[in-house]
């Protein structure tokens, strides 16, 4: 980063780690540069995320929750930069994947901002209903966020495996079951989870990494139909808007 102009001192903190990550990952180091240059990606970008409980998945991959009284802004700064920060979803390693993984580079940084834009009600509405009634909300390595609600109203909004509304994924486990706690789970699991006859969490199979992008299709179905849009499409294609987002992915085969 040096050689290419776009930093001045040795990298700490999470700058350090994205570019490691990013070796890690296998990210040729243009494609860094790239990303820094495009989207102008500097040691204080990554300050959102200062403050922020990290929680890690088996792979080692970094979510972040959202504290109470974040506003729509960090939000949507924290869940790009959680994005970037990781260098990669891991979506694919499963062979059984129903999509070929998208690159990671400058053009998936635009889509993810794009798509934030068009879905910005997401950020500053829900954001603020969710943590304002003790939801709880985590920024996800594939640029988007996964949430519990913090009331017997914010359940509603969620049903079967979960819901996405917007740029929000919504588990559907009661609110009485610590949302924070349910989340932290969740992700440190690495797989779905699911309420069983009993009514308790319980770990299901599918993988999160699988869950995931299944759930940011449909976040990018939002973007592109909009919001009355996305609605009459669930209320009257549901099997194909579940489809166009991978059923195996999405744990319905």
């Amino acid at each position: 980063m040096r050689d290419a102009g776009l930093l001045d001192e040795e990298p700490t903190g999470y700058y350090k780690e994205w570019l490691e990550n990013a070796e890690r990952q296998g990210v040729p180091p243009e494609t860094i540069v790239d990303i820094a240059r495009r989207h102008d990606i500097t040691p204080a970008s990554f300050e959102v995320l200062d403050g922020m409980q990290r929680v890690k998945d088996p792979d080692g991959k970094s979510f972040f929750q959202l504290p109470k009284g974040t506003s729509g802004e960090d939000a949507r700064k924290a869940v790009l930069m959680t994005y970037i920060l990781n260098a990669g979803t891991d979506y694919g390693d499963n062979p059984k994947t129903d999509f070929t993984p998208e690159p990671y580079n400058a053009d998936e940084v635009a889509r993810i901002i794009d798509r934030q834009n068009a879905n910005a009600w997401t950020y500053d509405e829900d954001v603020p209903f969710i943590l304002g009634a003790d939801g709880a909300l985590m920024t996800t390595p594939n640029g988007m966020l996964m949430g519990m609600g913090g009331n017997w109203v914010q359940d509603q909004f969620s049903w079967k495996g979960g819901t996405a509304w917007g740029d929000i994924f919504m588990e559907n486990i009661d609110h009485d079951n610590d949302p924070s706690q349910q989340l932290r789970q969740i992700i440190e699991s690495g797989t779905s989870w699911n309420v069983g006859a009993d009514g308790a969490p319980r770990a299901g199979s599918l993988d999160l990494d699988r869950l995931l992008h299944h759930e940011e299709m449909h976040s990018r179905q939002w973007a592109d139909k909009g919001y009355f849009g996305m609605l009459w499409a669930a209320a009257t294609d549901s099997d194909g808007i579940e489809k166009e987002a991978g059923l195996g992915d999405g744990g319905y085969k």
